[in-house]
């Protein structure tokens, strides 16, 4: 991600983070009072092309600008996007936990950097790991603000590397890891696929391809947004976890809250539940439809693009 490379360059010249950066855009400009990943404006890119003979368009898809263009959401440089988790900055402080982390990852890099996939609010476990991400020291409960290591101390250069964090010092490391096992494997495999496919224009699930993938991402958010709403359609969340838990089942903490300001684990989990609604198309959208007795315009309420297979459906089921 941009802003880690911005840090990985100070550090290798020698630099405290914030000096570098006044050297790189002056005063004028500031770095860390803002989102810099979504921002990322195009004289700061051309600079870093300038001293780094890096083509600027390559820079370019450090940011979370890229990212979203991606997975084809609006994106702006102020406000909350679609899919990409706030930060909450104040000053050169973050106030939501909008960086997540593998431990493992920090762990065994050699150099330990913060990938852009991080900032995804349905990137919640690390492909090569199998665990669930942090989004918070497990000691001090702070946010994972990596850029401020050596923040405060006027004669420290060289910051602790990235896995111990800049609040307590805990070594982000030796953080208790955190599985999460679904019903079935089939499920398993198509949640994993699904959430790495920014790298692709298109998706599969259960043998159906999708082109371009952003379509499947459309129906998953209106699905999670029912299900987690605090009106008739959150119904929706307690049949679907009935079904893949039928032994008892966890609550949502709060209904209504934007699924980007939930944590790790429930964002995992509504996810999941609406991956699961999609597959074995349409049997279990239908049947989880009608036992949640919920209205037919919530399935479709403020999408602003509704996919043609998506709209049929909800048309279809709403006779049944």
């Amino acid at each position: 991600m941009l802003s880690s490379w911005i840090v990985a360059l100070a550090r290798a010249n020698g630099c405290k983070v914030h000096t570098f950066c006044s050297k790189l855009s002056g005063n004028q400009h500031t770095i860390w009072n803002r989102d810099i990943d979504r921002m990322a404006p195009p004289e700061l890119l051309g600079r870093l092309e300038e001293l780094t003979g890096i083509d600027a368009a390559k820079i370019r898809t450090f940011t979370l600008a890229h990212l979203a263009e991606q997975i084809d959401v609006d994106h702006h440089a102020n406000g909350n996007a679609t899919w990409i988790l706030p930060l909450g900055v104040w000053h050169r402080k973050r106030l939501r936990y909008g960086v997540q982390f593998c431990p493992m990852c920090l762990g065994f890099d050699k150099r330990p950097y913060v990938r852009r996939s991080w900032r995804l609010a349905y990137y919640t476990e690390c492909e090569h790991h199998r665990v669930l991400l942090m989004d918070r020291c497990q000691s001090c409960g702070e946010a994972f603000n990596y850029f401020r290591g050596e923040l405060g101390n006027r004669n420290q250069i060289d910051a602790a590397k990235l896995n111990f964090c800049v609040n307590c010092g805990f070594d982000l490391w030796r953080a208790v890891q955190q599985r999460f096992e679904w019903p079935d494997w089939q499920l398993t495999v198509a949640i994993r696929t699904l959430q790495f496919m920014t790298d692709f224009g298109w998706a599969t699930l259960d043998n159906r391809t999708f082109t371009p993938a952003y379509e499947l991402l459309l129906v998953i958010r209106q699905l999670i947004r029912v299900m987690s709403s605090g009106s008739r359609g959150g119904q929706l969340y307690d049949t679907v976890a009935m079904h893949l838990w039928p032994e008892g089942y966890q609550v949502l903490s709060e209904r209504g809250k934007e699924y980007e300001r939930r944590g790790v684990i429930e964002r995992h989990r509504l996810f999941g539940m609406a991956v699961w609604l999609l597959m074995d198309w349409p049997g279990r959208f239908e049947l989880a439809f009608h036992s949640a007795h919920i209205r037919r315009y919530s399935l479709t309420r403020d999408m602003k693009v509704v996919p043609a297979w998506y709209a049929e459906q909800c048309a279809k089921v709403w006779q049944l």
